[in-house]
């Protein structure tokens, strides 16, 4: 795409505080309720309109893919007056961030409902930086959510059995010195000693942590437009000097500057960065990490789990996409709505793109322009299948620059998932909700070695039937893909997964088994008899591959996301411009990357470039009235 990210001048857009922590995304049971495969089916409370016969629609902007990327995007660019749609190929909304719900024959009538992904947050209970807890603030509806707030979550080194006492250890946010007692506990006085001067470093007064949050999303855009609505920060900017190439670079460069050189810092900052982006640290930029120490270890710092699960969330967001605002005509979220291709055209010796067709035939014009919020894999094969004319050239030559930037992009693992209902009778009343499970002795980006798991009905009872708890465990990015590619029929993922383009096959039960045994051995660490519980009449169990991943989040080779290119230490992300005109694109393979704050800020970004940019200094002025801006 156009706008490549560098350390230069462009830094600007790495201080949109989009580094908040957000992603900590068998056989079978015969008394579950389901269809022959894991099917992650409609949110429990999102509605959609469909369209059966071929028609013609006209738009100010076409949304592709409802991820939080994209429904960020759409809700924003309804917000800013613009006649938006939303179309999903899925029957849910949220991307790899979306509900589902599964049913056991001994209560039918309350559901499990389970997050398909991400469900550790913080910076979204309160107005502040987080570019997501800004775009419901924007659109009004960041009061439609109940937030839980807590204050940590349970680390489990496989290094040690579980009866050794530096076998578990507990992350607490806040200042008081309770992470710094635990580090003590877990590997020594001068551990401690370590991590409390470089966190007095990273989180002192115009110190890395605080640059990294300078400059909202809200302010930028695509465009020379930048100039207009970053003038506010234009100082703040400055401060930053120097550090902006550190913040940019690697967090070990932060390490090695500040003097953190111990064995076990080392390695929790390697899964800091894992946890936030799927890379080690050496890999990671240092902005996301410095910004996510101000939110672990700040003054009164908690985490957020939304009530209703993240359907909550990613209802809010369809919410605002929908609401009905005075002079402006509602937006319209459109699920089981695949797009075939993009209209493009030649116009001018430039190619130009005025909106989607379909599937079932439907041609939804759009006068703005058209957002996708595909991963850039996806989109480029969707470009191909959208050259209608050779003779374009123009066209031809822009949709083959995507192509190539896609060829050139790495991208992380995959993932297993284990979803599980079980009885919750006899479990301790403090079990903590998060917990991460691994060898820390081990290099963190190993196959299998970190699983997430959350117990969201620790918090929210009502996700499950009475006397159950919900369980997500999942492997962290780490799933080779190649391992499953086999079992796509002609064993090549051709970018535009469908259900019928792999075989269910024995060999493939029998790898789904293998795979999610480390799943299983990472819970008996918190849930001794985890498997016992789960062949209990009225238990659950759901087991997703990257196949899984695949096909249901659009993701090629079921990927996490993008890694660092050949010969670069990190991300060299485009921004929301494309080589085509009236195309542009949102999501973590754009900048700022992984996560939900990182791609709800791609969105605000990219809706950002199609209005006016006096348009957009208006809302700021709302937002900073409100607080809800710095």
């Amino acid at each position: 795409m156009a706008m490549k990210v560098s350390t230069t001048a462009t830094f600007a857009l790495l201080q949109i505080g989009t580094a908040a922590v957000s992603a900590f995304t068998s056989p079978s049971i015969n008394s579950v309720i389901r269809s022959p495969s894991i099917h992650l089916r409609s949110s429990p409370s999102a509605t959609a309109s469909t369209i059966t016969d071929a028609d013609e629609e006209e738009w100010d902007v076409v949304v592709v893919g409802s991820g939080v990327g994209g429904l960020s995007a759409a809700a924003m660019c309804a917000r800013y007056g613009l006649k938006t749609i939303c179309v999903e190929a899925h029957d849910a909304p949220g991307g790899v961030a979306h509900s589902f719900v599964r049913r056991a024959s001994s209560s039918p009538n309350r559901p499990f409902v389970f997050d398909s992904g991400p469900s550790l947050l913080s910076g979204m209970s309160s107005k502040g930086t987080n570019p997501l807890r800004q775009v419901l603030d924007a659109v009004g509806t960041a009061d439609d959510i109940d937030w839980v707030t807590y204050d940590g979550w349970m680390v489990h080194d496989t290094a040690f059995p579980m009866d050794d006492s530096r076998s578990s250890f507990r992350l607490t946010t806040g200042s008081d010195g309770t992470w710094e007692d635990a580090i003590e506990a877990k590997a020594g006085v001068d551990s401690r000693r370590e991590f409390t001067k470089f966190k007095k470093k990273m989180m002192s007064s115009g110190g890395l942590s605080e640059s990294s949050a300078l400059l909202p999303p809200m302010a930028l855009r695509g465009d020379f437009g930048a100039l207009f609505t970053m003038g506010s920060y234009v100082f703040k900017f400055l401060t930053i000097g120097l550090q902006g190439t550190l913040l940019t670079g690697p967090f070990t460069e932060c390490m090695n500057l500040y003097g953190l050189n111990d064995r076990f810092n080392r390695q929790w900052f390697d899964y800091l960065a894992f946890a936030l982006s799927g890379l080690d640290a050496a890999h990671t930029q240092a902005a996301p990490v410095a910004y996510t120490m101000i939110d672990l270890h700040k003054d009164g710092a908690v985490l957020d789990y939304p009530k209703g699960g993240m359907d909550s969330m990613i209802q809010a967001l369809v919410n605002g996409l929908e609401m009905k605002r005075d002079n402006v005509e509602s937006g319209e979220l459109r699920l089981k709505s695949r797009v075939e291709r993009f209209v493009l055209n030649e116009v001018k010796n430039k190619a130009t793109c005025t909106g989607v067709v379909l599937e079932n035939g439907t041609v939804l014009k759009a006068r703005r322009g058209v957002i996708c919020n595909a991963p850039l894999w996806n989109m480029a094969k969707l470009l191909e299948d959208s050259i209608t004319n050779p003779l374009d050239l123009s066209v031809a030559a822009a949709v083959n620059d995507v192509r190539s930037q896609a060829n050139e992009m790495e991208m992380t693992g995959s993932f297993m998932h284990l979803h599980l209902g079980i009885p919750n009778d006899g479990l301790p009343a403090d079990l903590d909700c998060h917990h991460s499970v691994l060898n820390l002795e081990h290099d963190v980006t190993a196959a299998q070695n970190l699983v997430i798991v959350s117990i969201p009905t620790i918090f929210d009872p009502s996700l499950a039937p009475e006397g159950y708890h919900i369980i997500h465990a999942y492997t962290a990015a780490s799933e080779d893909f190649a391992d499953w590619e086999r079992m796509l029929i002609g064993e090549l993922d051709g970018g535009k997964p469908e259900f019928t383009d792999y075989k269910r096959t024995k060999a493939y039960k029998d790898l789904k088994q293998e795979k999610a045994e480390a799943l299983w051995l990472a819970l008996e660490r918190i849930i001794p008899d985890v498997r016992e519980r789960a062949k209990r009449e009225g238990s659950v169990v759901e087991v997703g591959t990257p196949l899984t991943h695949r096909r249901y989040n659009r993701r090629y080779r079921g990927t996490y996301g993008p890694a660092p290119s050949n010969g670069n230490d990190v991300w060299e992300l485009p921004g929301p411009k494309t080589p085509i005109e009236g195309l542009l694109a949102c999501g973590d393979c754009c900048f700022p990357g992984i996560g939900l704050p990182g791609v709800a800020a791609s969105g605000t970004i990219a809706a950002n470039t199609l209005v006016d940019s006096s348009v957009q200094l208006d809302l700021m002025s709302e937002l900073k009235d409100s607080g809800a801006l710095q």
